[in-house]
């Protein structure tokens, strides 16, 4: 049997274990008499919960917290882990994952880290290397946060970048020009024009910044952190594929009107929650991102209960289709019978809407009448 101790930010919350290939989390008794449930689907109890054979709320709650895609592969080859066993990466690089958890081997202790000055030269250098290496040293910060893009933690302040070692949490997310720059070129400048636009459209976005080492590389704030290096605590932060008890590899598939409805009502404001949610995905629909999916989407547990934090990897993912094709994207979310960018129209968008607003509002801004959004949506 396998087993990692969970912390929550510097607390104590339980034991993860796997058995038999399943999956099982116990929650430590302190946590049990103070604390709160922090896997959907779990019963917030005393005693070992063991996952299913189907339906698995404790491996799939923590395999959200690793990377995705090459970026996972990148990391399993220098963990030196068999590709897909999760658990033996969350031991190797479970020091500081997304959100706030930190899991460490039972006897492993907090080591409270410092902040290494890491200068342009340095992390050009490290840019270069990828896909090689990954852009955390191994001896420092263990990097498992959840995407499929190359990521890096660091601290920024004052302009200067730091990489956080031990169990300092980072406050910033580094991210690099995409590894095939022939194909998806500009991804940096991209994504921060994106996330700029987004605030000055209404949307809540986190503080974003872009910088040339030369390499150009985009900085993102965490928002699943509160106060200022050095004193700096973790927040507990989930995304939507944990909060609805799915697997990673169900992001695309189960982004729907009903999953994002779900989603919104599971907040402690239902109503302002829908409202976001409902501008966020037109807003990615209008820039031609077609890769917003459950995972962007993070929601914060409070005593109060889901809290939907600010909206993040937004950039415009059509133009990186074939030139003259962009119209021939999948849309993120199926809005009316528009699956495709070039089918949407404003009849679409108004059978989509009425699925989140007051009929008389949709009338009102989309069209006249249901029936003639439907016959304008073929």
């Amino acid at each position: 049997m396998r087993e990692l101790v969970v912390y929550l930010d510097r607390t104590l919350v339980g034991k993860l274990f796997e058995e038999s290939s399943l999956w099982g989390f116990e929650y430590d008794s302190t946590w049990l008499t103070h604390g709160y449930n922090i896997i959907p689907g779990l019963l917030f109890k005393a005693g070992r919960q063991l996952d299913g054979a189907t339906t698995r709320p404790v491996q799939w709650f923590f395999d959200n917290l690793l990377p995705e895609e090459q970026a996972r592969t990148l990391l399993e080859k220098e963990a030196k882990v068999q590709p897909g066993d999760a658990f033996s990466l969350l031991t190797a690089i479970g020091h500081e994952s997304a959100g706030a958890f930190t899991l460490l081997t039972p006897g492993a202790k907090l080591d409270a880290g410092q902040a290494i000055e890491l200068t342009p030269a340095e992390l050009n250098e490290r840019i270069l290397n990828l896909p090689k290496l990954p852009l955390n040293l191994s001896e420092r910060k263990k990097m498992s946060l959840a995407g499929a893009q190359h990521k890096m933690l660091v601290i920024f302040k004052d302009g200067q970048l730091y990489e956080p070692s031990g169990q300092l949490p980072s406050t910033h997310i580094l991210k690099p020009e995409h590894t095939d720059a022939s194909a998806y070129y500009f991804t940096t400048r991209n994504e921060w024009f994106v996330m700029s636009l987004a605030r000055a459209c209404g949307l809540s976005v986190p503080e974003v910044h872009h910088i040339y080492l030369p390499a150009p590389v985009h900085i993102v704030k965490r928002f699943d952190r509160s106060g200022e290096y050095p004193d700096i605590h973790r927040l507990h932060v989930i995304d939507g594929c944990q909060l609805l008890g799915l697997s990673f590899r169900e992001k695309y598939s189960a982004s729907s009107v009903e999953s994002l409805k779900k989603l919104a009502d599971s907040c402690i404001a239902p109503g302002p929650a829908r409202l976001a949610i409902f501008k966020w995905a037109l807003f990615n629909a209008f820039v031609g991102n077609g890769d917003a999916h459950l995972k962007n989407l993070s929601f914060r547990l409070t005593d109060r209960g889901y809290q939907l934090m600010p909206h993040y990897d937004l950039l415009s993912t059509s133009i990186y289709a074939v030139v003259g094709k962009h119209h021939l994207e999948e849309l993120s979310q199926k809005m009316g019978a528009a699956a495709h960018f070039g089918e949407l129209r404003k009849p679409c968008l108004a059978i989509w809407a009425g699925a989140w607003i007051a009929r008389g509002t949709v009338i009102k801004n989309y069209g006249t009448n249901e029936k003639d959004n439907h016959a304008g949506c073929r």
